[in-house]
């Protein structure tokens, strides 16, 4: 017979619910009217400067406030608004559960502006000589911070306990 309970005795208990965010919309409602209406989400790029690319469409999620506000925010708020979304479809409440909660998120890259703030300093370094060299002497962890693996999903822990 399987064990039905953690190390602590604790239920195991499956969410059972599901949360989107696409160029689509946001929600499963949402996502799927837009999907069976033939709407695309694909669209020319706008959350930062395409001249020298060649690709200038894209999928993007560039209508939430955060948008225009970097890519850690941004990574933030999706996993946020899925996650509600999720946890509201399988019925539980998101503020405690009762137990421990465990989220799959992805690591998030310097955002736009630090990376120009990189490419724009000193150029007598290139490459990755020049981002080591900058990295180093960055003396504030607010880049470390926004850019690490597990960040966004301690901050989510945080938020629904």
């Amino acid at each position: 017979m399987a064990n039905l309970n953690d190390h602590m005795g604790r239920p195991i208990v499956a969410v059972t619910g599901i949360g989107v965010v696409t160029s689509l919309g946001v929600g499963k409602a949402d996502n799927w009217a837009a999907l069976t209406a033939g709407k695309s989400g694909i669209h020319p790029i706008t959350r930062f400067p395409v001249d020298h690319l060649n690709t200038r469409i894209s999928g993007m999620v560039d209508f939430l406030p955060s948008s225009s506000k970097g890519a850690s925010l941004l990574t933030y708020d999706l996993a946020e608004i899925a996650a509600q979304e999720a946890v509201a479809e399988a019925g539980l409440n998101s503020g405690d559960f009762g137990g421990p909660l465990f989220l799959a998120s992805p690591p998030v890259e310097l955002d736009w502006s630090e990376r120009f703030s990189l490419y724009n300093s000193d150029k007598d370094d290139i490459g990755a000589e020049r981002l080591l060299r900058v990295a180093r002497g960055l003396k504030e962890l607010d880049v470390f911070e926004t850019t690490q693996f597990g960040s966004i999903a301690d901050r989510l822990a945080d938020r629904f306990g």
